[in-house]
C-alpha cells in the first residue's frame, strides 16, 4: 500500500494550500468597506432612539452611546479604516522609492546624508508625533494619513537601498552604465523592476503597523472626529458601555483585528508559497 504524496508538488503540500482563512478574514472587512456605504443608511441619532441600547427589534447590532443605529454606524465605518491605511501606504511608499534609489547611486555623500535623515525621522514615536499635531490643531483625516505615511518612509527607503544594492543589481548596473544607459533608466527603469517584488511583500506587512497607527490615533482622539463612524472611533466612543452594549464595541473591534490578521496570514501564505518553488 502506498502513501500520499508530501512532496512540494503533492496536494498535501503546505505551500500550495489555498489561504481561504486568510482570503476570509481580510475580504470581510474590505468587502464591507467597499460595499457597506452602499447600503447603509445615515448616521444621525434616531427619533426616539435611547442611547447605548442592545440589539432589538429594528436595531439588529443595537444602538450607539449617541441613540445611532450600530449597524448602519459599522456598514459606513470600515471605508476610513481601509482608505486612510491604503492612503498613507502609497505615501509612504512614493516618498520611500526615490530616497532609496538615491542612497543606493554611486555617491557615498547622498547615501549618507539620506540615510542619516531616514535614521532621525525614524526616531520620533508616531503617537508622539500624532500627538502634538492635534495639540497644534492639526488632527483631521488628511494630516493623520499623511503623517502616518511619511513615518513609513525610512523603512521602505532602507529596503528599496538594500534591494538595489544586491550585488546582482550591482553587477546589472555597472554593466547598463558601461553601455552608456543614463541614471534615470537605470533607476527608474531597471532597479524599479528589482524592487518590485520585495516592496510588494513588505506592503503586505507593513498594511498592519499603518492600520495599527491609525487605529490607535483615532481611538486616543488625535485624528478623526469624535462624530465619525470609523471603527476605532466606534470602539472608543461605546467603551464605556462596553457591558450593557457589547455589539457596538465587539463588531468594530472584531472587524478590525480581521482586517489585521488576515493581511499578515495572507502575507505569510504568499511567502510560504514562493518557498515551495525554490
Amino acid at each position: 500500500m502506498s502513501l500520499p504524496s508530501t512532496t512540494a508538488s503533492g496536494p498535501v503540500a503546505t505551500g500550495h494550500r489555498r489561504p481561504w482563512t486568510a482570503l476570509a478574514l481580510l475580504g470581510v472587512p474590505v468587502i464591507l468597506a467597499l460595499l457597506g456605504p452602499l447600503a447603509a443608511g445615515g448616521d444621525a441619532p434616531l427619533p426616539g432612539a435611547l442611547p447605548s441600547r442592545p440589539p432589538g427589534s429594528g436595531h439588529p447590532l443595537g444602538t450607539d452611546v449617541l441613540g445611532r443605529d450600530a449597524l448602519s454606524l459599522v456598514l459606513r465605518g470600515g471605508a476610513s479604516v481601509v482608505g486612510g491605511a491604503l492612503a498613507a501606504l502609497a505615501v509612504g511608499t512614493l516618498l520611500g522609492i526615490p530616497l532609496g534609489l538615491l542612497a543606493a547611486g554611486p555617491r557615498r555623500s547622498l547615501d549618507e546624508t539620506v540615510m542619516r535623515t531616514m535614521d532621525l525621522v525614524l526616531a520620533f514615536p508616531g503617537l508622539l508625533v500624532l500627538m502634538t499635531l492635534a495639540a497644534t490643531g492639526h488632527r483631521d483625516g488628511i494630516w493623520l494619513v499623511a503623517v502616518a505615511g511619511v513615518l513609513q518612509v525610512p523603512a521602505v527607503a532602507r529596503l528599496v537601498r538594500g534591494a538595489a544594492l544586491a550585488p546582482g543589481s550591482r553587477t546589472v548596473v555597472e554593466a547598463l552604465r558601461m553601455q552608456g544607459h543614463g541614471w534615470a533608466y537605470i533607476h527608474l527603469r531597471h532597479l524599479v523592476r528589482e524592487v518590485a517584488a520585495p516592496l510588494a511583500t513588505d506592503a503586505g506587512g507593513r498594511f498592519s503597523t499603518v492600520l495599527y497607527l491609525l487605529a490607535s490615533a483615532n481611538f486616543l482622539g488625535l485624528g478623526l472626529p469624535a462624530s465619525s463612524p470609523d471603527w476605532a472611533v466606534l470602539i472608543e466612543r461605546n467603551s464605556g458601555a462596553l457591558f450593557t452594549q457589547p455589539a457596538a464595541v465587539l463588531v468594530p473591534a472584531g472587524l478590525l483585528t480581521s482586517l489585521c490578521v488576515g493581511g499578515n496570514l495572507l502575507v505569510d501564505r504568499v511567502l510560504a508559497r514562493k518557498r515551495s518553488h525554490t
